[in-house]
């Protein structure tokens, strides 16, 4: 789809001051053509102080005001009287108040969610002018009329609409409307401190949507539901859609119960651009740097302001009253360092045409702590398995570790080469490591601590997994922990084949003893529907903070629902530091019937993103997965091939977990459903689920969907050396065999080049 994007209307100051001479008669207009065009709610936002907002229409559906104010203590939003479409404006602002976000709330109502039948929604449309200030860090909401998520049938998937500011650094207005066709991104790039004019018309069947009065796209929303009333219509904010307030001005919002044509959005667009009230006025503070900011040594500070004024405006960041080179912007950010920084006074001056501001100074403390705030945890593990300890800390950077090991009740503590990062691995432990102890000498710039102990107990493995077939392809690349679910029907327990994670079998009806979809593979899978599930509780193992990671898995589906997500595989936390909030990753099957990645960085929300190689999805079709992380880049590969490309930065990923210790943070693997049970259950086949604790290449990936190894031969002098990673390896004078076993060949095999041919293969089965 081409998307002709129109510049927004940049009036000079000039041109704004000979608006002036005109905005009696053009303020008069403006409304008056909004209500010829007969919305069923108006909010003009002209109110300049009040507990309430005043619709415009006679229907008077007013809205309340919830005013917070900042943490300065000082600055509260929303704020009125600002200038706006013929007279005001309001302006929002995420609040860095933990008690919430100023908004106007108008209670919910049918008439403004016109329906068909009492859920599928009828023909509407939305309309405002939202300025944005800021390129925020995730979604920010100016707008929603949304119901909440997880309510009964059909509404499980939320219900209703809102508007979105995407995140930055290069942000865009998109639009969401619930359970279908949900999110419509629509590419158009924002420029701060401008206004826009969004508008969304639906007809009952398609949906078009607007900005500054050209349309961008339409199309088919035949499977939107109205609001259900679970959640009021809200103006700044969308608590309900669980993402951000909205930083920037909004102004004259009005409703409609049916869709507007082309032709009235743009004559709304063009009057409303030409009844701006551009008051020239000096630079002033809407919100100001702390009075008394502090940050540890070596690590990053940025101050910033909020300034309002004509623009353009321009920055200038002084410590003391010693210009700072380079820092004219609205935000100073830095790398403090004691004791250079400490107590150093930090202010910015705004200044524009008309005039020149000074902000508050904010005197800098830099600290010098170092602070271990979660030990590494005590954990029982099986002979030959995985164990892993975490220490977390803080503090003045940069922080080191060496971790230690003592075998005499922590008498003496001897350092174990190499392991200097905040996590100690140890692979194929044994009896002999039995009631050992870890700990972890963490040393800051400024000063060290030595972290309490931790015990790892070692037991004897009692159920033996065989592992043959293609278990053989993937043990072979050392998982951390590895599910078959090949159990005899009525298991209670899904043993863990390599490790010490076994998962409980929970919920019905499960289907044991389900045909399998690896190639050249007898092995049984699991299926699941309704409330089975497979829980693997927490470890650090399973869920690596600061280590590379891959998650492998197969998966049929055996139905679509085009009005509930469904999970096949979770690993998520939501009960966990900041209490409401999401950690970890979850694999869904869309209601647009595609693959869908959510990724959590500690919101609401999450990344959310689709890959459409698989589109759409086909019932009773295995599908390999592998989601691997390197720490910098989130890999998803299907069926073999690279389907999806993350930053792991720009989706800001948070892992699930934190030490290791579930009663501090951390939800179990589940599969068949979401770790928290919201959403439904998935319906479907799945079998063969690894873990590792490092990234599997292309090339094992490949392996794994094939069920085959790859066989390597390289010259060394006068020898050839064949590597390969599972299987018999056999040769033959001919390429056509007959071949037969290369008697105790093990990889690496070296042999020596003579003048005859040789020819070799693996035997993996």
């Amino acid at each position: 789809m081409k998307l002709t994007l129109r510049t927004p209307l940049l009036l000079p100051l000039s041109a704004a001051i000979a608006l002036l001479s005109n905005s009696t008669t053009e303020a008069a207009s403006y409304p008056s053509l909004i209500l010829s065009d007969n919305p069923v709610a108006y909010y003009r936002l002209e109110d300049l102080s009040g507990a309430t907002i005043s619709d415009a229409t006679t229907n008077h559906f007013d809205g309340n005001i919830t005013s917070i104010t900042q943490l300065d203590g000082i600055t509260v939003f929303p704020q009125f009287g600002l200038p706006g479409i013929t007279t005001n404006s309001s302006l929002f602002k995420t609040s860095d108040n933990p008690v919430g976000n100023g908004n106007i709330d108008i209670p919910v109502n049918a008439t403004m969610n016109p329906t068909t039948d009492g859920t599928h929604g009828a023909a509407f449309t939305a309309e405002c002018w939202v300025q944005p200030n800021t390129q925020p860090g995730s979604y920010e909401v100016p707008l929603a009329n949304f119901g909440r998520y997880n309510q009964p049938a059909p509404y499980n998937n939320a219900s209703g609409w809102n508007f979105y500011q995407t995140p930055g650094p290069s942000s865009t207005w998109a639009f969401q409307m619930k359970p279908a066709p949900g999110y419509l991104g629509t590419g158009y790039a924002i420029t701060l401190l401008q206004w826009y004019h969004l508008v969304v018309a639906f007809n009952g069947t398609n949906v078009s949507v607007y900005i500054n009065g050209v349309p961008q796209f339409t199309v088919n929303a035949a499977g939107y539901l109205a609001n259900d009333g679970s959640a009021d219509l809200v103006i700044g904010q969308g608590p309900a859609t669980g993402f951000l307030a909205f930083d920037g001005g909004i102004d004259e919002v009005a409703l409609y119960t049916y869709a507007l044509s082309p032709a009235q959005v743009l004559a709304h667009y063009q009057l409303g651009t030409n009844s701006f009230r551009a008051v020239p006025t000096p630079p002033s503070f809407l919100s100001q740097p702390p009075a008394t900011p502090s940050a540890y040594s070596g690590t990053q500070v940025t101050l910033g302001v909020t300034a309002s004024g004509t623009t353009p405006l321009s920055y200038q960041w002084k410590k003391g009253n010693t210009p700072i080179a380079g820092a004219t912007s609205s935000t100073y950010s830095f790398v403090c360092h004691y004791p250079a920084d400490d107590q150093a006074s930090f202010s910015v001056v705004v200044t524009n045409a008309v005039g020149i501001t000074n902000s508050t100074a904010a005197t800098l403390t830099v600290l010098t702590n170092l602070n271990v705030t979660h030990d590494p945890f005590s954990i029982t593990r099986r002979v030959g398995g995985y164990a892993a300890f975490r220490a977390v800390a803080n503090g003045a950077v940069p922080i080191t570790y060496q971790w230690s090991k003592s075998t005499d009740g922590g008498t003496t503590f001897t350092p174990i080469a190499g392991a200097t990062s905040d996590t100690l691995w140890l692979s194929n432990v044994q009896l002999t490591n039995d009631q050992s102890l870890y700990s972890a000498h963490v040393a800051g710039p400024f000063g060290n601590v030595d972290t309490a102990p931790a015990t790892l107990t070692v037991i004897s493995r009692t159920n033996t997994v065989p592992i043959t077939g293609y278990a053989r392809v993937v043990t072979a690349d050392k998982p951390v922990g590895y599910w078959r679910l090949d159990e005899a029907a009525d298991s209670t327990i899904a043993t863990d084949a390599v490790g010490s994670f076994d998962g409980a079998y929970l919920g019905t009806p499960l289907g044991f003893s389900y045909p399998a979809g690896v190639p050249h593979d007898t092995n049984l899978a699991l299926h699941v529907t309704n409330t089975a599930n497979v829980n693997i509780p927490y470890a650090l193992e399973l869920n690596p903070v600061t280590g590379p990671w891959s998650t492998e898995f197969w998966i049929q589906p055996t139905s679509l629902d085009a009005n509930n997500f469904h999970t096949p595989i979770s690993s998520e936390d939501n009960t966990g530091l900041l209490g409401t909030t999401l950690f970890g990753w979850n694999i869904y099957q869309h209601v647009a019937g595609v693959w869908t990645w959510n990724v959590y960085s500690g919101g609401g929300g999450g990344s959310f993103t689709s890959e459409f190689t698989d589109n759409p999805i086909v019932p009773g079709t295995w599908y390999h997965m592998v989601l691997t992380d390197d720490l910098t880049t989130l890999r998803w590969y299907s069926n073999g091939r690279l389907v999806l490309t993350l930053s792991r930065a720009g989706v800001g990923f948070i892992p699930n977990g934190l030490n290791g210790d579930p009663a501090v943070a951390g939800g179990p693997l589940v599969l068949g459903q979401r770790s928290d049970g919201a959403y439904g259950g998935f319906d479907g086949g799945v079998d063969e689920v690894a873990v590792y604790n490092y990234v599997l290449s292309p090339d094992q990936i490949k392996n794994h969907f094939l069920n085959t190894t790859k066989l390597t031969i390289t010259k060394s002098g006068g020898n050839s050396v064949l590597t390969w990673g599972v299987g018999t390896l056999q040769s033959s004078t001919s390429v056509g065999g007959p071949y037969s076993n290369v008697a105790g060949a093990t990889s690496p095999y070296t042999n020596a080049i003579s003048g005859a041919s040789k020819f070799y293969r693996v035997q993996v089965q």
